[in-house]
């Protein structure tokens, strides 16, 4: 039987034979091929034909023998003759999708009722060659059946990749160490990751459609909005603003308390690009928020212990003199006095080598408590070191003021202090100085203030005295 038309010569005897030099996908690559057809010449003519344009081609002369080595084998592409002697080419057909065999099927038949045709596609082949059929014919349908399939092979591995890139990045997002976040224009979340919840407490349906004003601390709302409506990208976007946010306590989640935490937030707007006549379209805010909660109360404790004494909590020299200079300057806008105390207790020494230097810083602890009880709102008690305190006293009325408290001073320290069942008693010596009257710098007030304490202790101790000039002509005691 000639399968081709006379424009193609072939003898079947020699298998020799000349084809149309057609764009094949399959050329020069590792095709394999199954024929299945029950006529010899037919499929060696077929196999001949295929070898010589590079495919890989086996055959099969029943639908037993297809069915044997479609299950032993994987091939790119079943050409195959529905008319076999031992069983239907649709059974063929229906053997490939029940075992979900991922190959390609043409169907090569003699076949010429619709029946045969239809039932071929719906089981799923690509084209339906019926014989005689040209060279040209079955290349061309070889050539876009297997187009297809590289293309079909090529779309799952974009769609694969794509996959994985996106369980990449959710992984990547929802186990970082940050807060990341989109809002809509409006504000409103339309995602958070894992470390959100995490961190602020909230189940991910509470927060997604929420407002972002509903994390952030409320004295904050003016860099929130600025931040949370970010529009610009690159360079230009909000960089490391730090907010508060609010939070519900992890400690006692049954309460629903409520707490805070400090987060370093950077946030950039997102564009789809040509969405609008004018140019791109903002459709929201990608935003990171780093939790800096740990950091800033490390700062604080660092910044606390820089400027206050260990012992008593109290100022220490540094933020002594920064106070006294603020309320100097505070004194020169509303030309009002205030006073520079010195106070240095008498006695203590005593203690200390008697007792050991537990119980003077008990004693220590006693005194802080007591001084601080006679001291007005805004008025500020230091430790300069030792047994020595320091008080400024702003917006005074008139310098009695300053005596009153400093009577109040010696009063309270004159009274028993109880250390384990042992009472101790000691007093006080204090100088003041007052601004304008008796220096205007704070060195000139901490000097002339200790100036006065020296003539107290020089007088007997256990006093209070304003400085004046005539106590630097005999010098300290």
């Amino acid at each position: 039987m000639n399968l081709f038309p006379r424009k193609s010569r072939l003898t079947i005897g020699d298998n020799s034979f000349s084809a149309p030099n057609l764009p094949i996908a399959a050329a020069n690559q590792s095709i394999k091929l199954l024929l299945v057809d029950d006529e010899p010449r037919m499929l060696s003519s077929l196999h001949e034909l295929l070898r010589q344009r590079h495919f890989d081609v086996d055959t099969a002369s029943s639908g037993a023998e297809a069915l044997a080595s479609l299950s032993s084998t994987r091939y790119d592409l079943v050409l195959l003759d529905l008319s076999l002697e031992d069983m239907d080419g649709h059974h063929v057909m229906d053997f490939i999708n029940h075992h979900c065999i991922e190959t390609e099927v043409i169907v090569i038949s003699g076949n010429v009722q619709i029946d045969a045709a239809i039932g071929a596609m719906r089981r799923g082949a690509h084209d339906f060659l019926r014989k005689p059929f040209s060279q040209q014919d079955l290349f061309k349908s070889i050539d876009h059946v297997l187009t297809l399939r590289r293309l079909r092979q090529t779309n799952r591995d974009m769609a694969h990749r794509l996959e994985m890139s996106e369980r990449t990045y959710r992984y990547i997002v929802d186990t970082s160490p940050d807060l990341i976040y989109m809002v809509e224009p409006d504000g409103r979340f339309t995602f958070v990751n894992d470390r959100a919840c995490q961190m602020l407490g909230y189940d991910r349906r509470e927060l997604i459609g929420q407002h972002y004003s509903v994390l952030v601390h409320e004295e904050d709302f003016a860099r929130a909005r600025y931040a949370f409506n970010e529009r610009r990208s690159g360079d230009r976007a909000s960089r490391d603003v730090e907010l508060r946010m609010t939070c519900r306590s992890n400690a006692s989640p049954a309460q629903n308390v409520d707490a805070s935490i400090t987060v370093s937030l950077n946030a950039v707007g997102m564009h789809l690009d040509h969405a609008e006549p004018g140019g791109a379209k903002y459709i929201g805010t990608y935003g990171i928020a780093r939790d800096i909660t740990a950091r800033k109360q490390a700062e604080a404790i660092i910044l606390h212990q820089a400027y206050h004494d260990v012992l008593t909590n109290l100022p220490n020299r540094l933020l002594f003199k920064d106070r006294l200079g603020q309320a100097i300057l505070q004194s020169r806008r509303n030309r009002t006095e205030l006073a520079t105390m010195f106070i240095d207790l008498d006695r203590f020494k005593v203690v200390n080598d008697t007792l050991g230097h537990d119980k003077g810083d008990e004693l220590l602890l006693q005194v802080t408590a007591r001084l601080k009880g006679c001291l007005r709102k805004g008025d500020t008690l230091a430790r300069q070191g030792g047994d020595e305190f320091t008080a400024v006293l702003p917006d005074l009325h008139t310098r009695d003021d300053a005596r009153v408290v400093a009577d109040k001073f010696l009063e309270c320290l004159n009274m028993p202090f109880d250390l384990d069942g042992k009472a101790v008693t000691i007093s006080a010596s204090i100088g003041i100085a007052v601004f304008p009257h008796d220096g205007e710098t704070i060195d000139e007030l901490m000097r002339h203030a200790d100036v006065a304490m020296y003539h107290i202790k020089g007088q007997g101790k256990n006093g209070q005295a304003f400085y004046a000039h005539t106590m630097e002509q005999g010098g300290r005691p």
